[in-house]
């Protein structure tokens, strides 16, 4: 545990690098693939050239990601010790939600049957986004408490952004807004993930820096 909690923050950048990288290069494979109205679920469908390292790729990116709750919950567990439970309970939602259930479970492209995989699928991935939603809002208020006013303003922005990018993603799985067309699907997701990640990798940077400035003053 000891080893988790000091390169958490560590494992948390690879896991936002590759999250936000990997799409691109698997890109590459995938004849077609058009990133800015796909999804990166797609790369998991039946029929993807690449499907089975997409998935396995997914597996450890979920299990990276739940190794740096001990990290976070470390981190903020002084500053409000349940908003730091919830914190780790949202990042283990996303973890298990959307990228675990994704290599799990397929999404299905056809839209006349039921599907029970493809329903696990979406609404787990779906709970998995919301989740890492309230968690940048909890980092946010964890910030407020500790009277960090320039990171709480620049979270609550991103959260903001978030959430009109989560809208947008997911308007087709939304009553009312469903009727109306939104293209670049794909875009969205990505700018979306882009968002959900960033306060992620800020509290990772500066925790690895004040660790570091610490060390030195010994």
């Amino acid at each position: 545990m000891k080893i988790i909690k000091k390169y958490g923050f560590f494992i948390m950048i690879t896991v936002i690098i590759s999250e936000l990288t990997f799409p691109f290069v698997f890109a590459n494979f995938y004849p077609d693939y058009d990133p800015i109205t796909m999804l990166i679920s797609d790369f998991g469908e039946d029929g993807s050239p690449i499907k089975t390292v997409f998935k396995i790729w997914q597996l450890i990116d979920g299990g990276l990601f739940l190794l740096t709750i001990p990290s976070f919950y470390e981190r903020f567990k002084h500053t409000s010790k349940p908003l730091a439970k919830w914190l780790s309970i949202m990042m283990a939602g996303f973890a298990i939600g959307d990228c675990v259930i994704t290599g799990i479970f397929d999404r299905s492209t056809n839209t006349t049957k039921i599907n029970v995989e493809s329903i696990i699928h979406d609404y787990l991935s779906g709970l998995g986004f919301v989740a890492l939603l309230i968690a940048v809002y909890i980092l946010t208020k964890l910030y407020n408490l500790e009277k960090e006013q320039l990171v709480v303003q620049l979270f609550l922005i991103i959260f903001l952004l978030s959430i009109c990018f989560m809208l947008l993603f997911a308007a087709p799985k939304i009553p009312i807004i469903n009727q109306v067309r939104i293209p670049y699907r794909g875009l969205w997701q990505r700018l979306n993930l882009l968002f959900l990640y960033l306060p992620f990798f800020l509290v990772s940077l500066k925790s690895i820096h004040w660790k570091n400035k610490k060390d030195q003053s010994r």
